[in-house]
């Protein structure tokens, strides 16, 4: 099987992601400052290659992106803007977010109905 350009910048985008995902937990982990600053330093560089990748393919329009969807700067104002009127109970309704309301950001809350599924 040939793999043809999409495909490795299909894979190349998804496994960027992955370590900067890895990265970013690792930094958060690490007691040590210089230990933290190289895992952000790696981090940083993984997501500058992230970006080069997917300019790459949003230009030869193989990774459109849907406009209708919210970006996660419109996420947090719009839970910015809910969290105001709403006073301490604070809930998140963007797509993939349904049965957040611990009156806390997700990832630290807790997700109704499958307990495999957290964040």
């Amino acid at each position: 099987m040939r793999l043809d350009d999409k495909d490795i910048l299909t894979d190349c985008l998804a496994d960027s992601k992955y370590y900067s995902q890895a990265y970013h937990f690792a930094a958060l982990e690490s007691s040590n400052d210089q230990i933290r600053n190289t895992f952000l330093r790696l981090m940083n560089d993984e997501l500058s290659n992230a970006k080069m990748i997917f300019d790459a393919m949003h230009q030869r329009g193989w990774y459109p992106v849907d406009m209708t969807r919210p970006t996660a700067a419109g996420m947090h104002a719009q839970h910015t803007q809910h969290a105001q009127g709403a006073g301490a109970r604070q809930e998140w309704n963007a797509p993939g977010m349904q049965g957040f309301h611990t009156g806390q950001e997700p990832g630290f809350g807790t997700q109704q109905g499958d307990p495999s599924h957290r964040w």
